[in-house]
């Protein structure tokens, strides 16, 4: 014999699948909660509204400090901005660093990783020279 009990939210009668269940359904549980918690229902979901805490302690800014402090960030931005001039100055640091991260680059492979260094036309005919020499011995076997 199963026992009845009344929904906690719509009042209805249901059968329980377990004795801790108080909601008929889950929207009923949704509901409920919602409800508890003073959520409000605004166009397509519930939103909770929060309430606006207003802080009696806290002053108008004096508008005389707001606009020192503008022309202060102003002058800050007025310094910041590069100008448009290209001098032979910055030109050649831009060589000179280029060139030496190049060559920074190609010592380290030269001293860390030998092989991988692209070939030269002298490597080539070093190996072709080789090659020859390795095809004329086995010739003459």
């Amino acid at each position: 014999m199963k026992t009845t009990k009344n929904c906690k939210h719509c009042y209805q009668l249901f059968e329980p699948r377990r004795s801790n269940h108080v909601y008929c359904t889950t929207s009923c549980k949704t509901k409920a909660s919602y409800k508890r918690n003073n959520y409000t229902y605004v166009s397509g979901h519930y939103k909770k509204e929060q309430p606006i805490v207003v802080n009696p302690e806290n002053k108008m800014v004096n508008t005389n400090e707001v606009l020192e402090s503008i022309k202060a960030i102003e002058a800050r931005i007025e310094n910041l901005k590069p100008s448009n001039e290209i001098s032979g100055v910055s030109i050649s640091n831009s060589a000179i660093g280029s060139a030496t991260a190049d060559a920074a680059v190609f010592a380290v492979k030269k001293l860390f990783a030998p092989n991988s260094l692209p070939a030269t036309k002298g490597d080539i005919l070093h190996l072709r020279i080789e090659l020859n020499a390795i095809k004329t011995l086995i010739q003459e076997k």
